[in-house]
């Protein structure tokens, strides 16, 4: 008998995260603004879930593009640190990594990024190639993502085809024409997106609506709602309640960990829901967008003072 496929595979972006917390106002034009904190951290939608993927103790492995630069080797070591296998990253001296600033105010978060490599980020062949390592493939952030785009359903197709189940979390598309999407969703297992995602995918103004057209197009849309919690399968679950020190990467987060509940601990959909609002919540009380601290047994203590939250 082979060997038994347990790892998830996370392709698409990867740069690093500047993080300015606590800041004493919003931006304003002109004038300084002082913070209290400033951290560097693992960014981009893909590394943030595939480094919480191996914080909660699952097997990650990332495949995407840096640079060849100093943040590209910062980036670097905070993955390896993090215990994700980088087998499949490529490093290019062609453009720097990715930089994205973080500037957060209470529970709002103004970003602005340089998009570095992410424009180079075509790792197709190589992912086909290695298939047979994964049980799972996960692609994030991928409308930054302009030569892989393209070829993201040939990755689908293959994975499918294999018995390799599929998961999406489309981040916003800037040009609002969502490139593509309908020839991947009928490939997908789960489909992530945010409400404002959910809204201008289908052009339904009600979230229960998108919810609803997407449910016709793909076989589970799972739509992230914050601090609201998330709605699948046609209800709502809450969230939980937490002291948010910095939103960076809790959808993310969400994502991995219920991915980590469902491939690594074979938990029943609505459990790994629960288990996936509760690292979302966790990753809050955070500076940047994942921590070591983010660990199985600290989200399953999280989690036991709440109990069950009714829906």
């Amino acid at each position: 008998m082979g060997r038994r496929r347990v790892s998830v595979l996370f392709a698409g972006d990867a740069n690093i995260d500047f993080q300015m917390t606590g800041l004493r106002s919003l931006p304003v034009t002109d004038r300084e603004v002082l913070c209290d904190g400033f951290t560097t951290a693992i960014g981009g939608s893909t590394t943030i879930a595939a480094a919480a993927y191996a914080a909660l103790g699952g097997r990650a492995a990332f495949c995407g593009t840096i640079g060849g630069d100093e943040n590209g080797r910062i980036l670097e070591r905070m993955l390896r640190s993090a215990g994700v296998d980088l087998s499949l990253l490529r490093i290019t001296g062609e453009r720097a990594t990715g930089v994205t600033v973080n500037l957060v105010h209470g529970a709002t978060r103004t970003q602005v990024t340089f998009p570095g490599t992410l424009p180079l980020v075509d790792e197709t062949d190589a992912i086909i190639r290695e298939l047979g390592r994964f049980s799972h493939v996960h692609i994030s952030g991928v409308y930054t993502l302009d030569r892989f785009l393209p070829r993201i359903r040939e990755v689908l197709q293959r994975a499918v085809k294999r018995g390799i189940t599929c998961s999406l979390d489309t981040q916003w598309d800037s040009s609002l024409q969502w490139r593509h999407l309908d020839e991947w969703l009928p490939l997908l297992s789960w489909l992530f997106v945010n409400e404002d995602e959910a809204r201008a995918i289908t052009g339904q103004a009600r979230m229960e609506d998108a919810h609803a057209a997407l449910s016709a197009l793909t076989a589970c849309p799972i739509v992230k709602r914050g601090a609201a919690g998330v709605f699948a399968r046609g209800r709502g679950y809450p969230g939980f309640p937490a002291e948010v020190r910095d939103t960076t990467g809790a959808g993310d987060t969400f994502a991995a960990a219920f991915l980590f509940a469902v491939k690594e601990k074979g938990m029943g959909f609505d459990e790994a829901i629960r288990f996936g609002c509760a690292a979302g919540a966790l990753c809050c009380a955070f500076e940047g967008g994942v921590s070591p601290a983010l660990t199985f047994d600290r989200v399953n203590a999280f989690m036991s003072p709440h109990g069950s939250p009714d829906a």
